[in-house]
């Protein structure tokens, strides 16, 4: 009986079947006799049969791979037959048919015929996967669309939407599928689409719906598998295998501990934990997010995109996750009690860093032949981007992948004879190699610098000859640097020694120092700049009076420090800039007595390209030059008899200091410096002069004891892994700290603290090529697995070269037998197997029928033969197909073919379900149907379906809030009209809105957001369900609140918003009445309802938070009824008497105005709504919340977005005072009072922050820019700029609160070019020499003030004329005996010379008023040409007074003198500037200060700016009310961001009073001047637009007879032609891009054949007839895809011609259920049965 027709004894004959094993073929041969139903009822059609299998190849006993031999009498199909079956009797093997599926691994086949139209051993068709490319996430689970194809076809008279029933192990590949939101499970097609995944955990596919196995490597029958890294027939090479345990002590101080951290990218992850303690994931995700997750039951959880099983004993915990993990996970241990936990863990972490090979490179020619290489980068798999190669290095087991050399272009060029061998590459001439030329000069000699070579990629011909080739051509290999660092030393820097005691006992005598130029290496070396060395001597003051005459005071004596330093000088090598190099001293010119020491000094300057040092002219060198000559003075000379003295030695030793330490750290030594010293000199002489005996100790002491900074000490290296050919060698490099040289002590340090670069720890090696040598690869798998085989391999004679590569040789270049390359295998017996023999001639003379072959038992030998064995042998074994169908010829007959009707067109519809959506707990997917409105958890995916009727599903489009919705990664509509979104997040908020040509339906979706708060995108305050929602949040707020008083109360934020959905989930199940459809609830996680429902949900669930009858969070029950079990009787006496009083209203702060202060006080009260900064010095505050309203609003604080945790530092009263007691910085924040009832709630903020003092960050850095046209700088230094040049000063500050920033010049006020800029700088334009001075910038508040400043100076040409401030001038005199006076201006320079001959040779004394002058280098005075010219910078010294120069005694007059005087200026006031305003209360004016001399005669402002400016005090002025006049505001932005619009602004008539109010007046006021205008139109660019191209084409897929689709390029453009996002223009205007067309190609139609013979000639048989797809016109036969836009018609059916014989006999046991379930009616239940279904009661035959 067939589907549609229903027998009323079905359903008790179905229970029967049903609990009878016995009845299993019943139910087999229901679903044989669905599919011949199927070919009667044309109302019983499920699925089509699309299967790869050929039609009419497939028979009702075809089992397993053993296909029956199919032949085609289409001799126009016949192919070439191939040589490997020339002998078989089968024909060629066909081409290959289109692929099953498009992505996602399908199959295709290929069929072959027997030739002989006998017996031909083997299978007529063949299989291979294809398509194995990921389909995209939104296409869609394969099996699941095959289920969806059913949802328009009625079932029982009921359409269903079918989902699958997935992995099924007694059916796999057929097509179950369950009726959504029912326990309906329904076989709708026998077998699946062919490359139907089997399971959805494997890559096994079916095949003419049987389980064929795949490997990882997407092909059939493979054996490949994928290896703990995850890579399909890999080595493990990629991961490491991380296992170990930690033992977790778990205390109250810490309840939380850190188990294992499991990267990103880790499978295999197996974690247990063992104990009370309860294990938490923590995720960590590339861009910082983090996120704790917890386990509350046993089964599968997805965090962060992997899933985790997650499994719980009764001691023990498991977590598996197979990976690849999309984040970091931390695995951690939680308890609430003191606990010991064990966790064993094992996981495949990643290597990090790994060579992924790139793709080919272009071709190195365009035809005639030629190669492209490819190459391998180092890769980070954790941020997917490519790193230096150094990193892949340091893995060992990392391989870089050698480059590939493939030919292509191999077509002849168009002027070739077409002809040119192509040798391999690698046989004749060497690959193409970097070359390099040799690096430059270091750009530095110190310091670090750069230089820099040049690299090529070049190639040798085979004639040996190199030429330059393009650069890809090398990249098999890393590109040499082509710039490195050097010179990466520091430069020599001058070091300076102790000072020595001073030359005196009393007064004002010198003391001396010596100061080496010391390079990196510590040593003594030349180099040095001269201009920054520190100053060997300096005046020091005894204070002690000394009782000597004046001329006696000392002058500067020479004690050994001075000759030490001057010794230790030497020698000195040139700079780059121009210096004095002094050679070493010559000898003494006497030996006894005083002398003369000379050595020769010379200017010279080192060349940085050549490193050559030359000779300049003296008066190239700037600084001082040294002296040349000296006195010496080695013994007393014999007879010459000094003054009377007592009789002490003339030498001395003595301790002079002591040697460099012996090391830099790790407590070195130093020794003591014992010289020999002329005591009357002080010059050190030979040890010979002093009596030996009385020579000091050595001395010794220790130094530098602090520990040597890390550095790497390597070890040495390993031996070679390679003798010949590229081979490694390696090495361990600790990161080693010296803590002691005696004894030595090293200690091992983390390899972070070495800041130097880790010398390499992996080096090629032997660096040779190898000898040719026979490489043997492995054995191939055996041809046969018993019965006797063979396998091969592969054996090549190659060359390992010495650069790594490889290079293949001929047979004969090798030494020795070369190895066998095949041998024989499998010498077993193979066991019995039961095969086909002989087949018989064909049952029919013409049309299909039947052949059959007796089973014969065999084994296989290990001799390759075959044995035939008894029927014993074989019993069990699965016999092969003993029936196929066979064709002889055509039988004539003519079927007529029915078309079928055209369905009447009617309007679409969209079939809404108007219903609300309310997510408890976490779901993976959630399937919704348009219409309703849905309050989500984040993280969830959800599918929106928009069934329709009469309209075409492809064709759905869908918007989110009234604009098209993009397509993402995330988002996407499927092909069946449905939108999915992937992992919800904030941005999906919103109306989804799914439009099916004049009809649309909208989706209302929104999050549950943190504490469970429904997050709001900037949605109308009016809109549908707008108060329920905003019930909905304060009902949660105050169950969160009022459940921290609870005992149960787990102070943990997702514990809590769990509890509120659980208690949430149970009311909602308590509206789910017995009764209601099944389809209301979505899923375990989800509850729907009627809007009603949702506003009883929120009214109820409100009345109990405010009467706190769900303050105990997880624990509360709610009844059936909605209200909670137990009620407080307390609380509803309260609720009573309050609602009795008659006036109720809902709760309000009472705000006070405050502004933002700081205090000092100890105590701060504040109300909430005010702010406050607190100091130090606050030790209490008290912030009250005080609020009306009835009943009595609970009052409850939250700190920045989280409760306010009570401590005994913090608190708050009943009466809503919070009370926080030495607050710290940790109290800053932002303080909200929450005041709810059952009315509503109010909520107001108050922010407490600390005060810091204002503070300025300046810099000492000294900038000069003479040439720039703008200079920028932060204050603190001295700023040198060109005149006219725009000069920015910084003022950076900080300080809570902000200071305010003043500016000042001089202490005076600031010029008029300079106005201060917003964030406290100061801007100069055009500076001039007015602005030369000191620029003050004072940072203020309540806290403080701070002050900095800088220097201005200003040098540089005005209107083409030099101009320089009056202290740059240089101004020249000579002293005289008599003495010269002079007079000069505060700022100048001064040189005086001292009047002596040329070939003065002595020393140069000065004087200023009696007091030598002893600094020779210096910004105030210095010393040129020897001594003989003192240079006097009046503007940085005291300058009035006498100088006088002083020589020895036997020359020239002694000293001659000069008497200086500055000329004294003063600020005068001058004449007021003009006002700054003409009316109103803002105008000013100011006088202008002038420098003028004694005398009144005016002076260069610059000439008086070392004086204090006098303070201008601006006076007002035109203080009177201005008349009206129009006053506008600025204009708005244009109404259109594209095209043409307007803009407006306000304009009304104002009028400034000398108060400084504005006025609004009427606008007849202004009516004397034009009124401006208040609208102008404004024009943007153009507006983006549609462009359609071309139509392309009429080839697109077929609709009809001679219909096809034709389509073209729509693009939104630019005004400017550029390309832009669809998004950017109006989807309403948009052009089509598709429309139907008229294809020759679609005029195509089925033909069908006449019904050939019955297979059978009695009894049931079957019949088939040829299906062709023809060209209407042309009567050519097409691929049967060219009419895939209508039905196939059937190609073969079952027939029954007659009874078999005259006896009636039951030939199968199962004949009692046949005769039960009354399916005698089917012909071939009627012949296995025929006994039972005639009534007579006779044992079925065995």
């Amino acid at each position: 009986m067939c589907p549609g027709r229903r027998n009323p004894r079905s359903a008790v004959v179905m229970k029967v079947a049903l609990l009878s094993w016995e009845l299993s073929l019943a139910i087999f041969l229901i679903s044989s006799r669905a599919q011949m139903c199927a070919g009667q009822l044309e109302n019983a059609y499920f699925l089509p049969e699309f299967a790869l299998s050929p039609q009419g190849s497939i028979l009702e006993d075809t089992i397993g791979e053993e296909l029956v031999t199919y032949r085609y009498d289409d001799q126009a199909s016949r192919m070439t037959r191939s040589d490997e079956d020339g002998d078989g009797g089968w024909d060629a093997w066909g081409g290959w048919s289109e692929c099953s599926r498009t992505c996602g691994g399908g199959a295709s086949y290929s069929l072959r015929r027997c030739l002989n139209g006998e017996s031909c051993d083997g299978r007529n068709i063949r299989y291979q996967t294809c398509s194995n490319t990921d389909c995209p996430a939104e296409s869609g689970d394969f099996r699941a669309q095959q289920c969806s194809a059913h949802n328009d076809l009625k079932y029982q008279g009921h359409t269903y939407e079918w989902v699958p029933v997935t992995d099924d192990p007694h059916a796999p590949c057929a097509l179950r599928c369950q009726a959504q939101g029912t326990a309906l499970v329904v076989e709708l097609a026998p077998k699946v689409l062919d490359g139907t995944r089997c399971t959805a955990s494997s890559l096994d596919m079916c095949l003419s719906g049987v389980c064929q196995e795949v490997g990882c490597d997407r092909q059939l029958w493979s054996d490949a598998k994928e290896d703990g890294c995850g890579v399909c027939g890999g080595d493990g090479s990629t991961c490491r295998l991380v296992s170990g345990q930690a033992s977790l002590h778990i205390t109250a101080d810490e309840p939380l501990k850190t188990a294992v951290e499991v990267p990103l990218g880790s499978r295999g992850v197996g974690i247990t934990a063992k104990g009370a303690g309860l294990v938490i994931i923590e995720s960590h995700s590339l861009s910082g997010h983090r996120e704790l997750h917890s386990f509350s039951s046993p089964g599968w959880y997805t965090i962060e995109n992997t899933a985790v099983d997650f499994q719980r004993d009764a001691d023990k915990q498991t977590i598996m996750a197979h990976g690849p993990l999309m984040v970091d996970f931390i695995v951690k241990v939680k308890s609430t009690a003191p606990s010991d936990t064990l966790v064993q863990f094992m996981f495949y972490q990643p290597i990090r860093y790994q060579w992924r090979e790139t793709g080919f490179f272009p071709c190195s020619v365009t035809c005639g032949g030629g190669y492209q290489l490819n190459s391998a980068e180092c890769t980070d798999i954790r941020h997917n981007r490519t790193v230096p190669e150094q990193r892949c290095r340091s893995h060992p087991e990392n391989r870089k992948p050698k480059a590939k050399l493939r030919e292509c272009n191999m077509d002849a060029c168009p002027e070739s004879d077409g002809f040119k061998e192509v040798m391999p590459y690698d046989h004749f001439q060497p690959l193409p190699r970097w070359e390099h030329s040799p690096w430059t000069v270091c750009s530095v000699s110190c310091g670090g610098g750069t230089q820099e070579r040049g690299v090529a990629c070049v190639e040798e011909d085979v004639h040996g000859q190199a030429t330059q080739v393009e650069e890809w051509k090398c990249m098999y290999s890393p590109r040499l640097p082509v710039q490195q660092h050097c010179n990466i030393f520091d430069c020599p820097q001058w070091t300076a020694l102790d000072w020595s005691q001073c030359t005196v006992t009393c007064g004002r005598g010198l003391r001396y120092r010596v100061v080496l130029c010391i390079d990196h290496r510590g040593q003594h070396a030349g180099g040095c700049s001269a201009g920054l060395k520190p100053p060997v001597k300096e005046d020091c003051l005894v204070p002690v009076a000394c009782y000597k005459p004046q001329e006696q005071l000392p002058v500067e004596a020479k004690l050994p420090w001075v000759k030490e330093a001057q010794d230790l000088e030497e020698p000195r090598s040139a700079w780059e800039e121009p210096m004095f190099i002094p050679g070493p001293w010559q000898p003494c010119s006497t030996t006894c007595g005083p002398g003369l020491q000379q050595r020769a000094v010379k200017c010279r300057i080192l060349l940085a390209f050549s490193q050559a040092e030359v000779d300049l002219p003296h008066e190239e060198c700037q600084d001082e030059r040294p002296v040349s000559e000296r006195a010496c003075h080695l013994r007393l000379c014999s007879g010459v008899l000094g003054p009377r003295r007592p009789l002490l030695p003339l030498y001395e030793w003595q301790y002079v200091g002591f040697t460099s330490c012996s090391s830099s750290c790790a407590t070195g030594m130093q020794e003591a410096i014992v010289r020999c010293v002329d005591r009357g000199q002080g010059e050190p002489a030979d040890d010979s002069f002093c009596d030996a005996s009385t020579r000091p100790p050595e001395m010794t002491r220790a130094c530098n004891p602090g520990p040597c900074p890390p550095g790497w000490e390597p070890k040495p290296w390993t031996p070679c892994t390679s003798t010949c050919g590229a081979g490694i060698r390696s090495r361990v490099v600790p990161c080693n700290r010296l803590v002691s040289l005696t004894p030595a002590v090293t200690v091992t340090v983390a390899d972070e603290e070495c800041v130097e670069p880790k010398p390499p720890v992996l080096q090629s090696c032997s660096q040779r090529d190898c000898p040719p040598s026979w490489h043997v690869e492995e054995w191939q798998e055996c041809s046969h697995t018993c019965g006797g085989g063979t396998r091969s391999r592969k054996v090549h004679c190659k060359q390992l070269l010495r650069d790594g590569g490889v290079r293949k040789l001929a047979d004969t270049s090798c030494a020795g037998t070369k190895a066998a390359v095949q041998e024989s295998c499998a010498r077993t017996d193979c066991p019995a197997q039961l095969a086909g023999g002989e087949w018989s001639p064909c049952s029919v003379s013409c049309g299909i029928g039947v052949q059959t072959r007796e089973p014969i038992c065999r084994r296989r030998t290990a001799a390759e033969q075959h044995v035939t064995l008894g029927p014993a042998a074989c019993s069990g074994l699965h016999a092969p197909p003993l029936v196929r169908t066979c064709r002889v010829s055509a039988c004539v007959e003519q079927q007529g073919e029915q078309r079928p009707k055209l369905s009447q067109k009617r309007d679409p519809s969209i079939l809404g379900l108007h219903r609300i959506y309310i997510q408890t707990q976490q779901e993976k997917r959630v399937h919704f149907t348009v219409g309703g409105r849905a309050y989500l958890l984040p993280r969830t995916s959800v599918v929106i379906r928009c069934p329709v009727l009469h309209f075409q599903k492809a064709l759905i489009r869908w918007e989110k809030d009234g604009r098209a919705l993009p397509s993402s990664l995330r988002v996407a509509v499927t092909k069946s009209g449905s939108l999915k979104i992937h992992s919800l997040e904030a941005g999906d908020i919103g109306v989804y809105r799914c439009v099916a040509g004049p009809v649309a339906e909208t989706f209302v979706l929104k999050l549950i957001g943190n504490r469970n708060r429904l997050l709001e995108m900037g949605m109308e305050a009016d809109r549908p369900g707008g108060h329920l929602e905003e019930k909905w949040n304060q009902t949660n707020m105050m169950w969160q609140v009022g459940n921290r008083k609870n005992k149960f109360y787990l102070d943990d934020g997702q514990s809590q918003e769990r509890a509120f959905l659980q208690v949430l989930s149970r009311y909602l199940s308590s509206l789910t009445a017995p009764g209601r459809p099944v389809q209301d609830k979505i899923l375990q996680g989800a509850h729907s309802l009627e809007p009603k429902q949702f506003e009883e949900l929120v009214r109820s669930l409100g009345r109990l938070v405010g009467k706190g009858d769900v303050t105990e969070g997880p624990r509360a029950e709610l009844g059936e009824d909605g209200t909670t079990t137990k009620a407080s009787d307390k609380n509803s006496t309260e609720g009573a008497g309050e609602g009795s009083t008659g006036r109720r209203e809902k709760p309000v702060i009472i705000r006070q105005k405050q502004q933002l202060q700081v205090t000092f006080e100890k105590t701060v009260n504040i109300s909430v709504g005010g702010s406050v900064f607190l100091t130090n010095a606050t030790q209490t505050v008290f912030l009250s919340c005080v609020a009306r309203g009835v009943p009595k609003a609970a009052v409850f604080w939250i700190k920045d977005g989280g409760p306010v945790q009570p401590s005994e530092r913090v608190s708050w009263d009943s009466a809503g005072v919070l009370h926080i007691s030495k607050p710290g910085v940790g109290d800053e924040g932002e303080y909200s009072c929450m005041v709810t009832n059952e009315l509503g709630s109010d909520t107001a903020t108050s922010r407490l922050l600390f005060a810091e003092p204002p503070t300025i960050r300046v810099t000492s850095r000294d900038m000069s820019d003479l040439e720039g046209a703008a200079l920028r700088a932060i204050v603190g230094g001295q700023l040198s700029a060109r005149h006219g040049a725009n000069v920015t000063l910084e003022c950076p500050v900080t300080g809570v609160p902000q200071p305010s920033v003043t500016w000042s010049k001089d202490g005076g006020d600031l010029p008029p070019n300079a106005v201060p800029l917003r964030r406290g700088s100061l801007f100069l334009h055009n500076v001039s020499m007015e602005n030369v001075g000191s620029y003050f910038c004072w940072a203020s508040s309540p806290l403080g003030r701070s002050v900095a400043s800088s220097l201005l100076l200003v040098s540089g040409a005005a209107q083409g004329r030099a101009e320089r401030p009056h202290r740059s001038q240089k101004r020249v005199l000579m002293a005289s005996h008599v003495g010269t006076e002079v007079t000069a201006r505060h700022g100048d320079i001064l040189r005086i010379g001292c009047p002596i001959l040329p070939n003065h040779t002595q020393a140069i004394r000065w004087t200023f008023q009696n007091r030598t002058l002893l600094v020779t280098h210096g910004p105030q005075h210095r010393r040129l040409a020897g001594g003989r010219l003192l240079e006097v910078n009046t503007l940085l010294a005291r300058s009035s007074g006498t100088y006088a120069c002083h020589v020895p005694a036997g020359h020239q007059r002694a000293s001659a003198w000069a008497r200086v005087r500055l000329e004294e200026l003063t600020w005068s006031p001058g004449e007021w500037t003009a006002c700054s305003a003409t009316c109103g209360s803002a105008g000013t004016r100011s006088w202008k200060a002038h420098c003028v001399g004694p005398g009144g005669e005016e002076a260069s402002p610059s000439a008086c700016h070392h004086l204090p400016r006098p303070e201008k005090r601006p006076q007002p002025c035109n203080v009177q009310d201005c008349p009206p006049s129009w006053g506008a505001t600025l204009w708005s932005g244009c109404s259109n961001s594209c095209g043409g619009g307007t803009r407006r602004r306000q304009v009304s008539c104002q009028q400034l009073s000398s108060s400084g109010t504005v006025t609004t007046l009427a606008d007849s006021a202004c009516s004397g001047t034009p009124r401006p205008l208040h609208v102008e139109g404004c024009h943007g660019h153009s507006c983006p637009g549609w462009f359609a191209g071309p139509w392309g084409q009429c080839s697109g897929r077929c609709l009809g007879p001679a219909s096809a689709i034709q389509s073209r390029p729509v693009i939104c453009k630019h005004h400017n032609g550029s390309t832009l996002p669809e998004s950017h223009c109006d989807h309403r205007n948009r052009l089509a891009s598709t429309r139907n067309c008229t294809s020759e190609q679609c005029n195509v139609q089925w033909r069908v054949g006449p019904w050939r013979a019955c297979s059978a000639a009695c009894g049931s048989g079957i019949q088939s007839r040829r299906v062709e797809c023809i060209h209407r016109r042309t009567d050519r036969t097409l691929v049967h895809q060219r009419c895939g836009w209508r039905r196939r018609p059937i190609t073969w059916r079952h027939c029954v011609i007659t009874s078999c014989g005259g006896e009636c006999v039951d030939s199968t046991h199962y004949c009692a259920a046949v005769k039960e379930l009354s399916l005698c009616v089917i012909n071939l239940y009627q012949q296995r049965c025929c006994r039972s279904c005639q009534g007579k009661e006779t044992p079925p035959k065995q």
